[in-house]
């Protein structure tokens, strides 16, 4: 009983900044599809568009294809991130083109340390990754885990993504080790048909203990179908606009998710959670582990605003961030503080 008088006493008295002091602030989309794949712009029309609208970087994931346009497309105000989508595809049959399950993962360009100890040979450009391909039914923890440590292996960042979409369930990729990230907001898949919402899954990961961070996306294809661009993104916190300094901060967690609403700030003061944002309507902070903990602050009308919040932390929480929604239902969300000592 005492220990846990001491582990409440630690939480309250915590001072934990959720993001850096110094650097600035830089936008990007870590997904994207060009003509290199299944989208329909090449890649200097899509460097364009996201340019046009603010970007600072962006990561072709063309799917199963390796592009590094980096010397191509990098200047003083706008990078590229090289990187590919990797797949595992359950099919209904031998023969068959229907897809009952499938299995996506980021392979990003990791740091040079990264680059430095994998043990395989780095991706070169235009390198097609070879599908896994699976019939009638598969192991689909190990057929993750099997693509995630392919990417780490390669000196590459891995994400999962859209696991809704996918129609996975929960076994067959939460415990997946080696993933950096959880894409919790897929702008395309939303407007598709409404399977691009994937943040229950990341809650159920972050109360099972595990440390990931989560990012919003495009998924955009061009196609004119549905909207698909510049609807979901990154914003990141670096002392420069470089791929070394994107990336180790992504790492950190130094970074917010947006469909819309900016985080200005957020952390922990004296036990209390805190944000300061753009004007939304509700402010969300989301704990763990037990029923009731967390809190939300709600306008009474959809014209009022609000730009702070706060959440006066139990003592018992393992984990806590914060969700920013506007009136239209456009969302920005924090990276977890972990307050699990064993854990962190």
């Amino acid at each position: 009983m005492r220990r846990q008088y001491l582990e409440e006493a630690r939480i309250l008295s915590l001072n934990v900044p959720g993001f850096t002091e110094s650097g600035n602030w830089y936008k990007g989309n870590l997904h994207s599809h060009t003509v290199n794949s299944d989208g329909h712009l090449t890649p200097a029309e899509s460097v364009k568009l996201f340019r046009e609208h603010g970007y600072h970087f962006l990561c072709f994931s063309e799917h199963d294809r390796y592009t590094d346009y980096r010397d191509e497309f990098d200047c003083e105000d706008f990078i590229i991130l090289p990187g590919l989508e990797a797949s595992a595809v359950l099919y209904e049959s031998e023969g068959s083109k229907l897809r009952p399950k499938v299995h996506h993962i980021h392979g990003i360009l990791g740091t040079k340390e990264m680059q430095k100890q994998a043990t395989k040979e780095p991706y070169k450009h235009m390198e097609i990754h070879p599908v896994d391909k699976y019939y009638g039914d598969w192991d689909g923890a190990k057929a993750a885990q099997k693509l995630a440590d392919e990417m780490t292996s390669r000196g590459m960042i891995a994400t999962y993504n859209h696991p809704i979409w996918s129609r996975v369930r929960e076994e067959e990729f939460i415990h997946t080790k080696g993933i950096w990230a959880l894409e919790i907001y897929n702008y395309g898949t939303v407007n598709e048909s409404a399977t691009g919402y994937d943040e229950t899954y990341w809650d159920v990961m972050l109360r099972e203990g595990k440390q990931i961070f989560a990012f919003a996306s495009d998924d955009n294809h061009n196609d004119g179908i549905v909207e698909d661009a510049c609807g979901g993104y990154i914003v990141v916190k670096a002392e420069e606009l470089s791929r070394e300094a994107i990336v180790k901060n992504m790492l950190a967690g130094n970074y917010y998710s947006s469909s819309g609403p900016e985080i200005y700030d957020w952390g922990i003061r004296d036990g209390k959670a805190y944000v300061s944002s753009s004007p939304v309507y509700r402010i969300d902070f989301i704990a763990g582990n037990c029923i009731n903990d967390g809190t939300s602050i709600v306008c009474r009308s959809v014209d009022e605003t609000v730009e702070s919040g706060e959440y006066v932390l139990k003592g018992h929480e393992k984990y806590v961030r914060v969700k920013c929604t506007d009136r239209y239902g456009k969302t920005a969300w924090s990276n977890p503080i972990f307050l699990d000592r064993e854990n962190a």
